[in-house]
Parts: structure tokens; sequence; C-alpha cells
């Protein structure tokens, strides 16, 4: 009986700690190392940044560490999670590492993005944001460490915002997929730039970085999808053509049209891109057709004017074949 009751003990222990109440990240990081805390907050990366992900609520950010913990590797932005585990200090970056459980409560959440302008950047690099989502808005280059042009990054290297040795960005080997940032250029006019604050400073103090995550980080034309030129129409034949257009960034499809300037017919694909074509179909031959496209997202809507497009007059050829062989 005795056995019985010590191990009753045991057991309700173990339970009164696993479901220890989730406290604030800001509370967390104010508990320090050797803490272990539950926390609750929105996941704001993907494996495009390796073993860490970042956490944060609408107050503070915190890092977290595994290779090993189960359903961890499987965590993207997005994820409203809550974490268990045991801080420590890394060069300088307090995170959660061992991590005693995951467990995923919703997933697609909305993150806060601390916004900034490139002239007060320097705002960022700070204790107080670390482990934050920040957007530096009006970023005009990125270079190399010694200021010189940079044409393409590099993996698990660093670089700096506008030439300021006081701004560097670290790109991570992991983010190296088709949307990753390895081998992509840098853009060649103004953007944004967003990112995780970070930390590594084998003293603890200063060291702070911004890790963006995927190329979708280096925000063209303020987030808009920006219509780049005019749209052009291809595939043409007496009863239609394709109407093709691009965009800055990724946005939906839509294109009105019509035999005059007030157009009058409407055509859309919801689908997020920023390679845009729309077939049009039963138009009449050899007729002027005026078409105007437009893209929207979340951060607002492009369009162009209506220009005019013309059906084809002649008709196509058709390979007739004989549908039998009379026998000799």
């Amino acid at each position: 009986m005795k056995t019985f009751t010590f191990f009753a003990l045991l057991a309700s222990g173990a339970t009164s700690t696993y479901a220890q109440a989730p406290v604030s990240i800001s509370a967390a990081r104010t508990a320090g190392p050797g803490a272990t805390v539950t926390i609750r907050g929105t996941v704001s990366n993907g494996p495009e940044l390796g073993g860490l992900r970042y956490v944060q609520d609408k107050d503070a950010g915190l890092a977290a560490y595994s290779l090993r913990a189960p359903g961890f590797a499987d965590l993207v932005l997005g994820d409203s999670v809550e974490l268990r585990g045991t801080l420590k200090n890394y060069n300088g970056l307090l995170e959660m590492d061992p991590i005693a459980s995951v467990k995923v409560l919703a997933k697609n959440r909305r993150l806060s993005v601390v916004e900034v302008p490139a002239a007060d950047l320097a705002k960022v690099y700070a204790e107080a944001y670390e482990g934050r989502l920040v957007r530096i808005k009006g970023v005009t280059n990125i270079t190399t460490t010694n200021g010189s042009p940079l044409a393409a990054m590099n993996g698990n290297n660093n670089y700096l915002i506008n030439g300021q040795k006081t701004a560097p960005i670290r790109i991570n080997s992991a983010s190296s997929t088709e949307i990753g940032l390895v081998g992509k250029p840098v853009p060649k006019t103004d953007f944004d730039l967003v990112g995780v604050v970070s930390q590594f400073s084998p003293s603890g103090t200063g060291g702070y970085q911004i890790l963006p995550r995927l190329y979708t980080d280096f925000v063209l034309g303020g987030g808009l999808p920006n219509v780049v030129g005019e749209p052009v129409p291809t595939e043409m034949s007496r009863t239609g053509f394709t109407v093709s257009f691009t965009t800055q960034n990724p946005g939906d499809t839509r294109v009105e049209y019509g035999k005059t300037s007030d157009l009058g017919t409407v055509v859309t694909n919801a689908n997020q891109t920023t390679k845009h074509s729309i077939a049009l179909t039963d138009l009449q031959p050899g007729t002027v057709y005026y078409v105007k496209v437009s893209s929207t997202n979340a951060v607002g809507k492009s369009e162009s004017a209506a220009v005019p497009m013309i059906t084809d007059t002649k008709k196509r050829a058709t390979t007739r074949t004989r549908s039998t062989d009379s026998a000799e």
C-alpha cells in the first residue's frame, strides 16, 4: 500500500508539472535561463530556419529549438501553439531547449509585425525585439559585410541593410527551396524587408541580427501586386485570345473587357500568382476589344489602364484525314 501511495504521489506530481499553467512570453523571458515554462503564441517561421522556430504573442517573442521533440519539426508559419520546456542562453539568444511538449492549438493565425522606417532601423536591434517579426520599410539595398554590392545571396552568410555595419541580416542555408533565399538576387528597386530579430554573441551582449525567412520577405512596392507593364494578347484566334500580364507581388487575376472603353464583362481567377493568364472566348472575329487588368491581395489592389486588343480575321487551316481507303 505504501509503495502504491508513493507511486501515486509521483504520478500526481508529474501530472501537476505537465499541466503547468501557460505564462505570457514576456513573463517567460523575465524568468530567464534555467526556468521551465509553458507558453502560448504564434509561430513565425517553418523549416527555412532549420531547427529553430520563433514564437510570439502580442507583446514579445521567443526562440525555440529542437531536433527531437515530437511534432516540433512540423510547425509552420501561422501555427498557434503551446510549448513547454526549459529556457537557456545560447550565445546571447534566449531560447527554449529542451522542449518537453508541443501542442498545436490552431492553424493560419495572423502575426503582428513591428514596422519601422529604414532611417530608424537601429531601434529593433535590441533585446526588447528579440524573437519578434519586424518590417524595415524603404530599404534601398543589401550589401556584403564590407559594403560591396551584392548580386545574389548565399546560405549561412551575413549581409548588411543599406551597407550599415550595425544592421546585419543572416541568410539561413535551409532557406534553399524554390521560394527560399539562397541563390536569389537582391531587388534592384526599393523594398521592405521582413524578418525575425535574433542574436548571436558569444559574449552575451550585442550581436543582434535580422533573419529573413523566404524570398517573399523582400517585399517590393510595399506589398501591392503592382502590375508590370501592359497586358499582352497571346494565342490569338478569330473568337478569342489569352490575356497575360505580370505583377511584382502575388495577387488574384481580374480581366475586364468590352467593345468600348466602358468594358462590361469580367473574368476572374482567385489563385494568388505573379504570372497572370486568362483566356477570353466567344469573341467576334476581327473586332477590337478594350481590356483592363487588375490584381488584388491582402495589401490592396493594382490595375492597368484599358488597352485595345483585336481578334484574328483569318480562318486557320485544319488538317483533314481520310476515314477509309478503297481497296484495289
